[in-house]
């Protein structure tokens, strides 16, 4: 009965978690118009909330403009933190992001 038990929780946990980690809506024209508006993230492999901040687009962050810091170090050399958005305008935004705030920014409208 315990290993029952064990597998329904298991299982409520972890769809739980993947339902969290899925957007509900398709992001791809977002995320479009953030590369078009010359929006740029900066993150690593090895970086929690870049993780997040790729989850958060889900399948749509493939259309986001993104440097990897371990691949592309001499671009991410003056960083202090990852995740960084960069602007056209030259401004950053240092930590995860709300999509809410990345739209703000760039005028890009969320679905």
């Amino acid at each position: 009965m315990k290993k029952i038990a064990f597998v329904g929780i298991f299982a409520v946990i972890f769809f739980a978690g993947c339902a969290q980690q899925t957007p509900s809506k398709n992001l791809d024209t977002f995320a479009q118009c953030l590369t078009d508006q010359w929006a740029v993230i900066y993150g690593s492999l090895t970086c929690q909330h870049c993780q997040k901040q790729k989850e958060a687009f889900g399948d749509s962050f493939t259309k986001i403009t993104y440097v990897e810091c371990t691949k592309e170090f001499e671009r991410c050399s003056q960083l202090k933190w990852v995740p960084t958005w960069e602007f056209k305008d030259g401004t950053q935004l240092e930590g995860f992001q709300e999509l809410s705030t990345l739209a703000n920014k760039t005028n890009c409208t969320l679905p």
